[in-house]
């Protein structure tokens, strides 16, 4: 009995290593397909010369994905576009894929690729070389080319993503949201037109204020300086930065005065930052206000939320 078990678990092993999957390679298809995929890449590699956004978006599909690097991964189309404008708004890049492997199963394949990137950061003329490794997943169109469904990628560098580099955006024309917002007494409005060149940020700003002429403002910085400026009021020194992730910016305005021989200190760190996909401004500021100032503690605190017109 025992050898009859034995012959049959022989048989059953046999068989299963001789089977034969359903989809045979055939060598002249898969050749049209490799000359097809290399077109992509060929085509792909043009569009970002030419920083031709909607042509990218051609090659890939409506619910593309991109699994990228110290960021989190994102889909669709619109986030793509969105990616791509801010990259090539920062820089003007050049990439070069080269392909190692190519495997085709049915209307489905991969590709793994090195890529070395050449990029100038266009305000500042500073050039950035990257070079890494990368996974693109494609699906078979009924033409026979091919769309791009998802792509992964990272850097040789350690730690290190080209786009990471790229800071938050604050440009546009803005609007205070007056139920969302602590803001200074008597306020009725207020409006923020930003425009921004990489770390060079201009802000025009308006206060609508009850019972007062309209308040217009108007202020320059660049972020990572410090500058300093004497007027009849004092001496005032501004110094800005960007966070880690240079998603945050902080403008710290230090206002040195003299009074009656006595020396005054007034100082407000202001902190702006994105949210909802970029289409909400926050602008937290923080006082310190000299001695004998009415406020309690000499302290004053504002939360300011504006949404993007």
């Amino acid at each position: 009995m025992k050898k009859i078990y034995l012959w049959v678990l022989v048989i059953l092993l046999l068989g299963a290593c001789q089977t034969k999957t359903n989809y045979e390679p055939d060598i002249k298809s898969f050749r049209i397909d490799h000359k097809a995929i290399r077109t992509w890449l060929d085509n792909y590699m043009d569009a970002v010369k030419t920083a031709d956004i909607e042509r990218i978006l051609s090659y890939e599909s409506e619910d593309i994905c991109y699994l990228t690097p110290n960021q989190p991964l994102f889909s669709g189309k619109e986030n793509l576009r969105k990616w791509l404008l801010a990259y090539f708004n920062y820089f003007s890049p050049s990439e070069r894929l080269d392909l190692m492997n190519f495997e085709v199963f049915g209307d489905f394949a991969y590709l793994k690729g090195k890529y070395t990137i050449n990029a100038r950061i266009k305000h500042s003329g500073e050039e950035i070389t990257d070079k890494g490794k990368f996974i693109n997943f494609y699906k078979r169109q009924n033409n026979g080319s091919w769309i791009c469904t998802q792509s992964i990628w990272n850097s040789d560098n350690r730690s290190f993503d080209l786009h990471s580099l790229i800071p938050a955006d604050f440009s546009g024309n803005w609007k205070l949201d007056l139920t969302k917002s602590t803001t200074l007494p008597d306020v009725i409005s207020s409006t923020l037109v930003i425009n921004q060149r990489g770390s060079d940020l201009n802000i025009n700003r308006t206060y609508e204020i009850k019972d007062k002429k309209l308040l217009i403002s108007s202020f320059s910085y660049t972020i990572g300086s410090e500058t300093q400026s004497k007027s009849e009021t004092g001496t005032l020194t501004t110094k800005s930065s960007w966070d880690s992730d240079k998603q945050t910016l902080t403008i710290i305005e230090t206002l040195l005065s003299e009074k009656s021989g006595k020396k005054q200190e007034y100082k407000r760190t202001t902190g702006y930052s994105l949210t909802a996909k970029g289409e909400i401004l926050n602008i937290i500021s923080d006082d310190i206000l000299p001695e004998g100032s009415l406020t309690p503690k000499n302290e004053r605190h504002s939360e300011m939320v504006y949404s993007k017109l």
